[in-house]
């Protein structure tokens, strides 16, 4: 009798004992938390020099926190590299498939325009996961329908021509021509440019496209001298027709004052016109906050990473981003895409780079954060960051750079 006793009494701890390992190991999982995420760039093609320093830079923000186990225990990353070849649409469908098919749920990516609008629509979307462009400037993707599964931390292009009439208005120009690239974005930015300007009645005396192709500007260098203006706008690049419009209204003394996109602001131009009187002209480029930006190149040099390689600092962003958002999304009742308008915008404690434990454990407290970042994000209706530029303009043949917008 004692010993049947004894046995049901081993047999109800032993159950007891299966079925506290499964809770804690139910517990634990929900704890380990896993979450895939995609780096989808294009890493052979036309931008292959500069996308490894991107993912490495994202890279670096999973980083901060793959060491500690408090952090990992709730959420732990797995990050996978896929290559969208940048100008092969149908390998670049495939790598985005795959990452479906491996559990991403967040993309950061993708480089190229076509490529970012293409995947995002026919595949993340409608699987309802997260795509947070670095690079990706086009104008296109404002309007896409994406049920705020997009977002980018670069600003697109229209962004910058509505900078480029605010500094126009302050530098007291009342008047002037546009010359622009009959290229489809170039005549965007400047149709958004002449619009902004009328909206501060500033009065475009004319606007008209050159062709990058063309051997003789001198009809287009006729028709702009005709109209007149205090200045000459030149929206293009430096491989677009812009460098030889500036050239010839030098030569013939029409203007003295070019307005500049960030666009024609290379090296090359500034040399190029180096003995030249360009006191007047004036431009933008895209620029850093101040306090963000030297955290983000301490850290990066930290890390072996050049922080002067174009969109390392919003691609280590859109990774901060992503994170903080999932750990959001433990704390509070609003899914992941909510989040990150709540942990990205106004208002919440300030997030800079290096930061992105502390911002953690202001989650974990209730409270909320503003991630400024290395770039200054502040995301609007449509999933696109404001961004932060500095208004440039060129003295002695050197480019000034004179305020942060």
């Amino acid at each position: 009798m004692i010993i049947k006793k004894i046995k049901a009494t081993i047999l109800q701890i032993s159950a007891f004992l299966i079925c506290f390992l499964i809770l804690i190991n139910g517990v634990l999982a929900q704890q380990n938390k896993e979450v895939k995420v995609g780096i989808l760039l294009g890493f052979t093609g036309n931008v292959e020099s500069l996308t490894p320093s991107m993912a490495d830079s994202a890279e670096m923000a999973f980083n901060e926190i793959a060491s500690d186990m408090n952090l990992t225990n709730e959420i732990s990353f797995k990050i996978q590299r896929a290559d969208t070849t940048c100008n092969d649409m149908s390998k670049a469908k495939n790598a985005a498939k795959k990452l479906v098919e491996d559990g991403v749920a967040a993309v950061i990516g993708a480089a190229c325009p076509n490529i970012t609008m293409k995947i995002a629509e026919e595949i993340f979307i409608p699987k309802k996961i997260i795509i947070i462009s670095p690079v990706d400037s086009s104008n296109e993707l404002t309007g896409l329908k994406d049920n705020d599964f997009v977002f980018r931390t670069t600003p697109p292009k229209i962004r910058g021509s509505q900078i480029l009439a605010d500094i126009t208005k302050d530098r007291g120009v009342r008047n002037l021509a546009i010359s622009y690239s009959s290229d489809r974005d170039y005549k965007k930015f400047a149709e958004s440019y002449d619009k902004a300007l009328k909206e501060k009645n500033i009065k475009t005396l004319i606007m008209v496209p050159h062709n990058q192709n063309s051997s003789d500007y001198s009809k287009h260098i006729s028709t702009l001298s005709a109209a007149g203006g205090e200045a000459l706008a030149v929206i293009s690049d430096i491989n677009s027709g812009g460098v030889e419009v500036i050239k010839s209204m030098l030569d013939i003394g029409m203007f003295n004052t070019f307005i500049l996109p960030d666009s024609m602001i290379e090296e090359k131009i500034i040399k190029s016109f180096k003995e030249k009187n360009l006191k007047k002209s004036f431009g933008f480029m895209p620029g850093l906050s101040n306090l963000g930006s030297k955290k983000f190149v301490n850290l990066a040099l930290k890390s072996g990473i050049d922080p002067d390689s174009p969109y390392t600092s919003e691609s280590y962003d859109a990774a901060a981003i992503i994170i903080l958002s999932n750990f959001a999304k433990i704390y509070s009742e609003y899914e992941t895409n909510d989040n990150i308008y709540k942990i990205a915008n106004k208002p919440g404690i300030k997030i800079y780079p290096g930061e992105i434990k502390k911002a953690i454990n202001i989650l974990r407290e209730g409270k909320q954060i503003n991630y400024e970042g290395a770039t200054g994000v502040e995301f609007d209706k449509f999933g696109d960051t404001l961004g932060s530029f500095l208004e440039v303009d060129f003295k002695k043949g050197k480019l000034k750079s004179k305020k942060l917008r």
